[in-house]
Formats: structure tokens, C-alpha cells, sequence
């Protein structure tokens, strides 16, 4: 049973919401313009703020609903194996989702998706961090890349370090799709928000 949930949660977060939306409501396949990545920064600057929302709200719950049911079903302590085992299995879905050839997004918004039902507390103090960091930076990969950081750390604090190990093996997954973006954002030629806000406002 723990097996086929496990399943279940890597199809649940395999599911390409970025390209469904982007699709019904613009006609705009986000795997061929912008950035070509399937995920909510991309899909908001192609498709407009409210798709965005849209995907990021989709791409959390695709992740939630399956760790929450997981906890549900396995409700004991010594299955905290199966709650991390269901948040990998439904980001690694996103990262690689069978419904896009294998390939898919970064795994940010699912990522947060996952943690959601396990420690809220420390999410939500990360989450605060890493607003800031986007705010501060002007890039939002800065900011996920320092949530990832910043979590395993917050689950010591917040004595939830049953699922350090899951963060830390996240915050891998997070720096691998985001290793384009470090190098850029080490040549300082990372595309920042504020940026993309002054051009829409003031187009050439």
C-alpha cells in the first residue's frame, strides 16, 4: 500500500499544470518561449499574473494533496519513511514529468507543496525568507534557492528534524534545476523581475 501511494504521488505531481494552463487560456506552449521552462515564473511573464497564480497554486496542491492523504493513511511515527518517500516521489514528477517526455519544471512550487503538511511553522519562516530575498535581489531564483537552504536549518530550530533529510535532498534537487540560473546569477546575467516590471511599464 505504502508502494502504490508512493506511485500515486509521483503521478500526481508529474501532472504539467504550466502547459495545461498556458494552453486553454493564452494558446502558448511555455516549453517553447520565454524561458522554456514549465513553471509558474515563466507561465506569469508569458500569460499575465492571474495564469501565474493559477499554476502556482496548482502545482502546490499537486503536491500537498498526496503527502496530506499519505499522512492519513500512515498516520503513525515510523512512517515518516513514506510521507518523504511521497513528497520526493511528487517533486521528482514535476521535475520530471513522464506527461512532458521526462522532462518538466524546477520544482519550487511543489516543493512548498510537499513541506505544507509536514512542518507548516518552519515553511512559513522560510517562505517569509525568501520573499525577502526576491525582494531584496530582484530574482526569484535567489529566493528559492535560499529557501531550500535555509529549511534543513529551520527543522533544527523548530525541533522537526525528522524530515531534515528530505530537505536536504530537496535543497539537491532545487540546486540541480536551478544550475543555469547560478551561473548566470554568477556572470550577473540572471533575469530579474524588477526588470521585466520596468519594461511592461515603460516599452520602448
Amino acid at each position: 500500500m505504502e508502494y502504490l501511494w508512493i506511485l500515486v504521488s509521483f503521478f500526481s505531481g508529474s501532472l504539467p499544470f504550466a502547459v495545461i494552463i498556458s494552453k486553454v487560456f493564452k494558446g502558448i506552449d511555455p516549453r517553447k518561449e520565454g524561458s522554456k521552462n514549465p513553471g509558474t515564473t515563466n507561465v506569469c511573464r508569458l500569460c499575465g499574473l492571474p495564469c501565474g497564480i493559477l499554476t502556482l497554486v496548482c502545482d502546490i496542491l499537486k503536491g500537498t494533496i498526496p503527502v496530506y492523504v499519505s499522512l492519513l493513511l500512515f498516520p503513525h511515527s515510523e512512517y515518516s519513511w513514506v510521507q518523504s518517500a511521497c513528497a520526493f516521489a511528487a517533486v521528482l514528477g514535476h521535475i520530471k514529468s513522464p506527461f512532458l517526455g521526462f522532462h518538466g519544471g524546477k520544482g519550487v512550487a511543489t516543493g512548498i507543496g510537499v513541506l505544507i503538511p509536514l512542518a507548516i511553522i518552519p515553511l512559513l519562516c522560510g517562505a517569509f525568507i525568501c520573499v525577502v530575498a526576491i525582494l531584496a535581489s530582484g530574482y526569484v531564483s535567489a529566493g528559492a534557492l535560499t529557501l531550500y537552504t535555509i529549511l534543513p536549518v529551520l527543522y533544527y530550530v523548530f525541533g522537526a528534524t525528522e524530515w531534515i533529510p528530505l530537505s536536504l535532498i530537496m535543497l539537491v534537487l532545487v540546486v540541480f534545476t536551478h544550475r543555469a540560473n547560478i551561473k548566470r546569477l554568477l556572470r550577473g546575467e540572471e533575469k530579474s523581475w524588477k526588470k521585466v516590471k520596468e519594461n511592461k511599464e515603460n516599452p520602448a
